[in-house]
């Protein structure tokens, strides 16, 4: 009875290797990131490390300060995913956890929960530590106060008066909604995997269950299409670091947020970025306070609507709209060629059976994606209560009706990329049935 504990201990421990391995790559990445944008003048990249570590699952980050000769409070929250980093824990998780078990013995469901609760104990350890460590002190940027209180007047109160003694904020995560939501993302990489990994050896129940064996192939596809992409975005990243530092940092952090903007732009979801300051309602005393006489052209507002900024000629949303049909035609050829051939008496073909689970998922991944990929950050000055000024920055969406759009669209290029497949590639006729030899009669007689 005692003899399966050692496999059982050794799953659990690889679970949990799974989850500290993604957990150093997404340091490692975060901290060539902010070498590259040059963010240890702000604040110490050993607490900027595991600040961007946290967003990357899910956290936030809220900011605080006060000072000055007046009673001023700055406040203010910042919620950004960097998919960058989230795309390369995903990564690292799945690899370490499933590939493995290509070389191993099929494991029991037992073993399998191990390395799963391995895997998620691991992570519940470390993600609170990370997020405990989120925090310090950050020098606000000379850009930042100007927006939030620099009014360029020249009255008693004008110039930069409101936002003296406002030049360092202190910053810190969450670590309980940071660690459920990791938790939550480690979860959810697990179950997904389990559908989509290939060449694994899984538990029977699991490995010849109707879900497995209906999603493998269109899950399994939809997962390479989406590691191909943000390689490219990442390496494309590295590549930039010998000609521009910054956006090669830029693009390590957040290039897979580019990229989701990109294709679901094309399925019909609005993007905004934008950089809005908050001006005070009422006058007395605060109007004197953020009195001005003429607004510089550098301090007004600005919003980029992304869906129509213009691209290499064409708008944005036409590139969208390209790139996700290809990429969806070619994921209906491999998703059709990886589906067995169905039984002749069943409901639906397998060209159309897999189109409408590529468009399930595509769909899904369209409504999910927007919020995962958007950011924001508010900052605000209050005085005595009263809110004085701030400025509002990010990339807000609008999701509207992109999943349909995106079920539509999925579905009916992954049936042309199906028919595609079974054209250039035809399936061979069965093999005709041998008849059962009767057996020779002897001659009457003989």
């Amino acid at each position: 009875m005692s003899a399966p504990a050692h496999p059982v201990r050794r799953h659990a421990l690889d679970g949990a290797l799974a989850a500290l391995a993604a957990l150093a790559v997404m340091a490692a990445t975060a901290w060539a990131a902010l070498a590259l944008l040059g963010a240890d003048s702000v604040a110490p990249l050993s607490r900027l490390v595991p600040t961007l570590v946290s967003l990357a699952v899910g956290g936030g980050v809220t900011l605080e300060s006060s000072g000055g000769e007046l009673p001023l409070t700055l406040t203010g929250e910042a919620t950004l995913t960097p998919l960058g980093l989230t795309f390369l824990g995903t990564a690292v998780l799945a690899t370490v956890f499933f590939r493995p078990l290509r070389h191993r013995a099929r494991p029991t469901p037992a073993m399998l929960w191990a390395r799963c609760g391995g895997a998620l104990a691991g992570a519940a350890v470390t993600l609170p530590v990370c997020a405990s460590l989120a925090r310090g002190t950050a020098e606000l940027p000379e850009s930042v106060r100007e927006r939030i209180g620099d009014r360029g007047g020249s009255g008693r109160f004008g110039g930069g008066r409101l936002t003296e003694g406002l030049d360092t904020v202190t910053y810190r995560t969450d670590v309980l909604v940071t660690a459920l939501l990791g938790l939550l993302g480690v979860a959810a990489v697990l179950a997904v995997g389990c559908l989509a990994a290939r060449r694994t050896a899984l538990p029977h129940p699991l490995a010849l269950s109707g879900l497995r064996t209906k999603w493998h192939p269109v899950l399994s596809t939809l997962t390479g299409t989406a590691t191909v992409l943000c390689c490219a975005t990442v390496a494309v990243g590295a590549l930039a670091g010998a000609r521009d530092a910054r956006a090669a940092g830029a693009l390590l952090l957040a290039g897979p947020n580019l990229l989701a903007a990109l294709l679901t732009s094309g399925m019909g979801t609005s993007w905004e970025a934008g950089v809005r300051r908050l001006r005070p309602d009422g006058g007395g005393l605060l109007g004197m306070l953020t009195s001005r006489q003429a607004d510089g052209p550098a301090r007004e507002d600005r919003t980029v609507d992304l869906g129509h900024w213009a691209g290499a000629g064409l708008p944005l949303w036409l590139l969208g709209v390209l790139l996700a049909l290809l990429l969806l035609t070619a994921a209906g050829y491999v998703a059709t060629a990886r589906t067995p051939r169905r039984d002749p008496g069943a409901l639906l073909d397998r060209h159309t059976d897999t189109a409408l689970r590529t468009g399930i998922a595509v769909g899904i991944l369209t409504f999910v994606l927007p919020y995962l990929a958007r950011g924001s950050l508010h900052i605000g000055v209050s005085l005595m209560g009263n809110e004085m000024g701030g400025v509002d920055a990010g990339l807000t969406t609008g999701p509207r009706l992109s999943a349909l759009t995106a079920f539509v669209a999925a579905a009916l290029s992954s049936y042309g990329g199906g028919r595609l497949r079974a054209r250039l590639r035809p399936a061979p006729p069965p093999a005709p049935r041998r008849r059962a030899a009767r057996p020779v009669r002897s001659p009457e007689g003989v």
